[in-house]
């Protein structure tokens, strides 16, 4: 039933997106030519994503480059329509979204997909990934292929991409955290994964999911100590306003993905479907080498801008990979893809 309302809601939505949209055209998430003003078709594609549009964020990257690298292969017959911040819903009613046809193409976090392709939830692992050498080697290579394939059979989708969610760190407003005696007691906002609520509940804290909408209000009024996720979406989303301390604590890496209506794709013209293909590729090796440039950097903004930074030299992270060892033991059935990705160098 909720699947329902959210479908309902994107479509809703859509609606109301779509009165903006070329005045000659049909809705342009249904990806319909529109006429431009001189008499050209143009296909307009709705590209819909969950972050803030802001240039510091790594999302926000990936869908301007991946607009700007269309629009540039297709000497404009094809349009990219971006829809940032959760304008047509959170990460699972865009994925919803794409496999209805309400949206074209969804670039998402791939924690969500792990509510329909079980082995997606592989990456989120605690201390998992090595560095982003380690990332791209596993993303690009044989595992990151079988799972997009899963994806694709599984969700019903075109799976155009690979992307970057970076490396997770934590940060609260009670305590400098570092070490797991003192993340005990706080309460954490995760997003709704079993992984990552599993992971903070083994460090003894209180893991509590919640939108994005939500965590800067909550943050505000004590409703959660802290929050986790990259240093990209922290400084640009302002919850360095509402939090004092952040610690870098690299405990999880997040993949993200761009997935597009299959239908929709297969109706499209082969020149149009490698651009496609092609930009979705190229935009991932943007954001990866963005995200590597960046992180460093907005470590050091955080402090300017009056956060506690600790950084990882100062942290017990052997203790917390320690203290996380039970998640692992808790879930044989990842044993061999996570022994895979270990042992990818």
């Amino acid at each position: 039933m909720k699947r329902f309302f959210a479908g309902l809601l994107v479509v809703g939505m859509m609606g109301t997106v779509l009165t903006g949209c070329k005045s000659q055209g049909t809705d342009s998430a249904s990806g319909n030519a529109a006429a431009d003003a001189s008499g050209t078709d143009t296909t307009v594609l709705v590209l819909a994503n969950s972050a803030p549009a802001s240039e510091d964020n790594h999302m926000y990257q990936y869908c301007e480059k991946f607009k700007e690298l269309v629009e540039e292969k297709s000497n404009g017959s094809v349009e990219i329509e971006i829809h940032p911040n959760g304008e047509l819903g959170g990460e699972r009613d865009l994925v919803e979204g794409v496999q209805l046809g309400t949206i074209d193409i969804c670039f998402v976090a791939s924690a969500p997909l792990g509510n329909f392709v079980d082995d997606t939830l592989a990456f989120d692992f605690p201390f998992l990934f090595r560095d982003y050498d380690h990332v791209q080697h596993v993303m690009d290579g044989e595992i990151g292929t079988d799972i997009a394939g899963q994806v694709e059979e599984k969700v019903g989708v075109k799976f155009l991409s690979w992307g970057v969610n970076g490396f997770r760190h934590f940060c609260n407003n009670i305590r400098p955290v570092k070490s797991p005696e003192d993340i005990r007691g706080l309460k954490v906002r995760t997003m709704e994964n079993k992984i990552h609520m599993e992971a903070f509940s083994a460090l003894g804290a209180d893991p509590t999911p919640m939108g994005t909408g939500e965590l800067y209000t909550a943050l505000q009024q004590g409703t959660v100590d802290g929050m986790e996720g990259p240093l990209t979406w922290i400084l640009p989303s302002k919850y360095n306003e509402v939090q004092k301390y952040m610690s870098l604590t690299s405990h999880f890496y997040a993949p993200s993905a761009t997935l597009m209506n299959q239908a929709k794709f297969d109706g499209l013209p082969e020149d149009v479907r490698t651009i496609l293909e092609e930009s979705a590729e190229e935009a991932e090796s943007y954001q990866l080498q963005f995200c590597r440039d960046i992180d460093k950097q907005m470590a050091e903004e955080a402090a300017e801008a009056g956060m506690e930074v600790i950084p990882e030299s100062e942290l017990d992270m052997d203790g917390f990979r320690e203290a996380v060892q039970s998640v692992y033991d808790a879930h044989p059935e990842y044993a061999q893809i996570l022994q895979k990705i270990k042992e990818t160098e």
